[in-house]
């Protein structure tokens, strides 16, 4: 099983360009890897923006006081979730 992403939600990595609510993403991403898989998949597929519309464009990273490497992760979820 893959690891739980350290996000804290603080938000400093919106607004995304292309509107991905980057800290929800991996917050239901979390629940699916925390064994909340059926919850995750509902969850996942009501957001407005999944992590398929991440253009990788390296802004948020830039900006992450965590220092996740949010486009591989976005290309995981979306591997994953989608």
């Amino acid at each position: 099983m893959d690891s739980m992403i350290k996000c804290s939600g603080c938000g400093k990595c919106l607004p995304c360009p292309v509107k991905i609510r980057i800290p929800e993403v991996f917050r239901v991403y979390n629940q699916y890897l925390g064994g909340k898989e059926e919850e995750a998949e509902k969850a996942y597929g009501e957001l407005a923006y999944p992590a398929s519309e991440c253009l990788r464009c390296g802004r948020c990273e830039k900006l992450c006081p965590e220092h996740i490497g949010i486009s591989a992760m976005m290309l995981e979820i979306q591997e994953e979730m989608e």
